[in-house]
């Protein structure tokens, strides 16, 4: 079956391995240390749509090159969480999820111009949206936002995809984390975690439609 695929360029390639390589930062040390499953997955949260929208750009087609990407971060981050005893929950539905946004992120690819721009924007993007339910972290009262608009709170936090994600795999990041908790003002308004088993495998599908449905750019049409 994958006689029908050529091997990729040079070009192609090295775009996939830096695509790889920067879900591969979420194992530097952080808060909770080096190679925490719960770090990584979070930073792939955040990256994973921005990774797409690169590989989208510079042409490259969701099966089987592009897939490669996030197929790697999902054995990387089981084989990760399985090592700590399983600290993630779900692991396989927050999977689900990352694969999702990665799709995503490539069907706006092969719709956008420059790809270091286009991913760029798409990380500012994704940042905005996990940063938005936090005040930027810039709001002195987080709970302000939540007492006066909480269904304006709840819907922000909704829409953040570390929540998401985070949700996916069983984590209640936002009871969980006192410094979130606090910002977020979740205490003001109610909000059930997305079942992960559920919104998981829709993010996948849709992800994945919207990589395979939307048509690849031309070559020479987008500019580095």
């Amino acid at each position: 079956m994958f006689r029908r695929f050529p091997p990729p360029d040079p070009a192609a390639l090295a775009t996939l391995c830096g695509a790889a390589a920067v879900g591969g930062l979420g194992l530097l040390p952080g808060a909770a240390g080096a190679f925490d499953a719960r770090t990584l997955l979070g930073w792939l949260a955040l990256s994973a749509p921005a990774a797409g929208a690169l590989c989208g750009a510079r042409g490259l087609g969701w099966f089987p090159f592009a897939l490669a990407v996030p197929g790697a971060w999902v054995v990387a981050l089981v084989m990760l969480d399985a090592s700590a005893g399983g600290a993630l929950p779900t692991p396989l539905w927050a999977a689900c999820a990352l694969v999702g946004l990665f799709a995503a992120g490539l069907a706006v690819g092969k719709r956008a111009g420059a790809p270091l721009r286009t991913a760029g924007l798409m990380l500012f993007l994704t940042a905005g949206l996990a940063g938005a339910c936090l005040g930027f972290g810039l709001l002195a009262d987080g709970a302000a936002l939540a007492r006066a608009e909480p269904a304006l709170a709840a819907r922000l936090l909704d829409l953040s995809p570390l929540v998401l994600v985070l949700d996916c795999a069983g984590l209640d990041w936002s009871h969980a984390q006192p410094a979130v908790y606090a910002a977020a003002g979740v205490e003001w308004f109610p909000r059930r975690p997305y079942p992960g088993n559920l919104a998981g495998p829709a993010v996948l599908v849709v992800g994945c439609l919207l990589a395979a449905l939307v048509p690849a750019p031309r070559r020479g049409t987008h500019e580095t």
